[in-house]
């Protein structure tokens, strides 16, 4: 079936996903102004109060140009990799394939060894995988497919960032259970700060949740961490930290910055627009 037949099947009332009814949706703006209403009904778009309603607001109506292009995870690295002050944050080496499929022979181009694989146009899009001896990789490379052939910008109310990211698997070394250090900034201005330990898939461990300071701060978004506080050898961290995530977040008008400490050395994750597709609770202390 064409992709056009496919549409016209949906038009008849067939397929009716969440997934489809963004894909095909005449004004994408306001559907995605629909399911923030219907997923979110306490989000304030029209009025934002505070940072969950402007994070959502920005996810609708901030078309920053940049974004996309920090979005797609193979064209952040080649920036990073590009700038002579933040090129020592990538963790290397880094294998990466622009394709719309992943097969068998870009498999066997890496070296034996741990690896931990994510498509570059969408979020959580990824997995670890043991390259040896006895090892079959057909389950992760039907994984790898599955998410090429899908466009996560219709996933989550329509995260326009994502919609037009050519895709591609970018192969780096796994590292293990790494702190994730979540900067959440608007306007180049630091947050507040999380850190939180990813277990294995859809299972976290949060950790902290702080001011910009690493102090007690005024509310906490999501899930209620461990402490509120950071402890002094984070806070050497934190500083270390901070001019990376300034020159990075610059002036987007909101940015979660993610980065690892890996053995004293700041490296790259990623930059988040719009948090869990911003379906995110605010919580005052």
């Amino acid at each position: 079936m064409t992709p056009e037949e496919y549409r016209q099947e949906w038009l008849k009332g067939l397929y009716h996903t969440d997934y489809n009814n963004c894909r095909f949706a005449d004004n994408k703006e306001q559907f995605a102004r629909d399911w923030i209403k219907n997923k979110l009904p306490f989000v304030n778009l029209d009025n934002p109060q505070n940072i969950v309603d402007r994070i959502n607001w920005c996810k609708i109506y901030d078309k920053d140009e940049r974004k996309p292009l920090w979005a797609d995870k193979i064209s952040a690295h080649n920036k990073i990799a590009l700038n002579p002050n933040l090129k020592d944050i990538l963790i290397q080496p880094s294998y990466i394939w622009i394709c719309n499929e992943f097969t068998l022979d870009m498999f066997n181009q890496l070296p034996d060894g741990k690896w931990f694989f994510r498509c570059n146009h969408g979020s959580g899009w990824n997995m670890r995988f043991e390259k040896k001896k006895g090892n079959d990789p057909s389950y992760l490379i039907s994984k790898l497919n599955e998410w090429l052939s899908l466009n996560y910008a219709y996933i989550g109310g329509y995260e326009w960032q994502y919609e037009n990211i050519t895709p591609g698997v970018i192969v780096q070394p796994d590292l293990g259970q790494l702190k994730d250090w979540n900067f959440w900034c608007e306007n180049g201005e630091i947050k507040y700060v999380q850190t939180v330990r990813k277990l294995g898939k859809n299972l976290e461990e949060f950790m902290t949740f702080t001011d910009a300071d690493g102090n007690e701060p005024d509310m906490y978004i999501g899930v209620k961490p461990i402490r509120f506080k950071l402890l002094d050898s984070e806070r050497t961290i934190l500083e270390k930290m901070k001019p990376i995530v300034k020159k990075l977040s610059s002036d987007f008008k909101f940015v979660r910055v993610d980065l690892y400490s890996i053995n004293s050395e700041v490296k790259f994750s990623e930059l988040t627009f719009s948090p869990c597709s911003g379906k995110l609770i605010l919580n005052q202390l």
